[in-house]
């Protein structure tokens, strides 16, 4: 089993960029760490089925061959599943970092990590995605368009802090 995880409280960028990596992979199920911004639970509500969402108590962690982290680096805004890595790490298992924040440390054992100064996490898979030419949904596209346009303040940031 494969893995994408969210921060707690996630947000549109850190939703986006998680729908991106399973379009990105192909059977890769999305962990929301703990809770979501009051706008992202509205619109979960009305459109979770479209994503390949898994609750986190019905996760075999034992069973999870990789991960991949988004829209951080800091095992603390992993909350109650920043233990996963660890253990898929000890395993042998690859552990991916997207992430936008070039001012964030590393605080998590990774085989890969893609960080660039860009205004959101989804902006570097949207690149992935556009360079293997993988179409989307438009439920898929809807939320990776939300997730640049939120994070970047309607496109008028080029990157995060």
């Amino acid at each position: 089993m494969n893995l994408v995880l969210c921060h707690t409280t996630a947000d549109f960028d850190t939703l986006g960029a998680a729908v991106g990596v399973t379009r990105l992979h192909p059977g890769t199920r999305i962990v929301l760490a703990g809770g979501c911004h009051p706008t992202v639970q509205s619109f979960l509500a009305l459109h979770r089925d479209e994503y390949q969402l898994i609750e986190r108590r019905a996760v075999n962690i034992d069973a999870v061959e990789a991960l991949t982290v988004v829209d951080t680096q800091s095992a603390d805004r992993l909350g109650p599943i920043a233990p996963w890595l660890t253990a898929v790490a000890a395993r042998g298992g690859t552990i991916s970092i997207y992430d936008h924040h070039s001012s964030e440390e590393v605080s998590l054992p990774a085989t890969r990590v893609v960080v660039e100064p860009v205004g959101a996490a989804t902006t570097l898979i949207a690149e992935q995605l556009q360079a293997q030419s993988v179409a989307l949904t438009g439920a898929e596209a809807t939320v990776m368009a939300l997730g640049s346009h939120v994070d970047t303040e309607s496109l008028h940031l080029a990157s995060a802090a």
